[in-house]
């Protein structure tokens, strides 16, 4: 509750602060402003720093789980197995795409919120 808090504080003081922030790779961006919102863009920084290694962590681990089920696990418990593993590739693909796309959400979230865009 309080993560989102902070994150809608951001956003409500980057669009006065005019931040600067480089949507075709946002790992360039440059924090100044607020202390809010420097918070809010160095944690924005270190998430698309981590993702890719989480996403490649989780694969590999989804994978060993897998092949330790086939290999290993009596076939009554089996499943529980195989749907770990699963979860973990689906959410791995999925962080990827997030993190890949980071800068296109961005872009297109600050253009929403804009007070153009109501009009």
């Amino acid at each position: 509750m309080i993560l989102f808090a902070v994150c809608l504080a951001g956003v409500a003081l980057a669009q006065t602060a005019q931040s600067g922030i480089d949507y075709s790779d946002p790992m360039k961006t440059e924090c100044t402003g607020s202390g809010v919102f420097v918070f809010t863009c160095d944690m924005m920084k270190t998430l698309l720093a981590i993702g890719p290694m989480v996403a490649v962590l989780a694969l590999v681990l989804g994978g060993i789980i897998y092949v330790y089920a086939n290999a290993f696990v009596p076939a009554d418990q089996r499943g529980k197995y195989h749907s770990l593993a699963v979860s973990l590739v689906v959410g791995a693909l999925i962080l990827a795409a997030l993190v890949g796309s980071a800068g296109t959400i961005i872009k297109v979230g600050s253009t929403l919120l804009s007070p153009a865009a109501s009009s």
